[in-house]
């Protein structure tokens, strides 16, 4: 049975992992482990918190870069094992480099794009709504061009909700008040409450508070979206050199 003091150690022992690595709970989120709001409660559990399940410990090995069954050792009283220790535990090496040894190299969940390449793949889509949308098109193809049409239109419109994400960490968060031009340019991800579940909700919840539009949220989830923009803003600024 996971006891409450369990639930209490193997927070300390997620969020001090957490910190040695030099992430934030988005980090580790995009590097394949629980979301946010998931880490969150792994790391400050309340009496009523259930114990991760199993699928969210498995993240969790990913995403802190621990040996598989690592999280649900620690869960249960043991220690973790990061990953490379095995082996410089049987030969005698040093640890490996962050993200080599066991890690996948194709084990990630993100690439940053270039703005210009966004923009050419969203004018592509429209063009290629307009064409499937055609009176003129055969009767044998439409029925593809509408499937086609539905499932582009799901990934154009994540890439422009990440688009967005950007200009309103840029833009928005405590204390700065959206300007307008930035309002009318991305109204429309803002218009609607959030309808989407899991991640994609998090991340509507997320842009909405940037926006300072967001209400009744969960003290826990507000306090790992500054984190998350803090960490965001102080990735800017070491790639885009304001740090000095």
């Amino acid at each position: 049975m996971v006891t409450q003091e369990l639930q209490e150690r193997f927070g300390r022992i997620v969020a001090e992992r957490r910190e040695e690595l030099g992430l934030s709970r988005p980090d580790v989120r995009m590097a394949s482990g629980p979301s946010v709001a998931t880490m969150a409660r792994i790391e400050n559990p309340q009496s009523s918190t259930a114990p991760p399940s199993p699928a969210t410990l498995r993240l969790l090995d990913v995403g802190l870069r621990w040996t598989e069954g690592s999280a649900a050792r620690a869960l249960h009283g043991g220690d973790p094992m990061k990953l490379g220790e095995q082996s410089s535990v049987a030969d005698g090496r040093g640890s490996q480099p962050p993200g080599r040894g066991e890690h996948d190299p194709l084990d990630f969940r993100a690439v940053e794009l270039d703005v210009e390449l966004v923009d050419a793949l969203i004018a592509a889509a429209d063009r290629c709504f307009q064409l499937c949308d055609r009176a003129d098109l055969p009767d044998a193809a439409r029925e593809a061009a509408q499937a086609v049409k539905a499932q582009l239109g799901v990934a154009v419109g994540r890439l422009a909700a990440a688009q967005a994400t950007e200009v309103l960490e840029r833009a928005g968060g405590p204390g700065n008040a959206l300007p307008k031009n930035i309002e009318r340019l991305i109204g429309a991800v803002l218009a609607s409450p959030p309808t989407a579940t899991g991640v994609e909700r998090e991340n509507q919840q997320y842009r909405r508070w940037l926006a300072g539009t967001a209400t009744d949220l969960d003290p826990i989830l507000v306090d790992s979206f500054f984190r998350r923009w803090r960490s965001k803003l102080n990735r800017i600024s070491l790639i885009e050199g304001e740090g000095g």
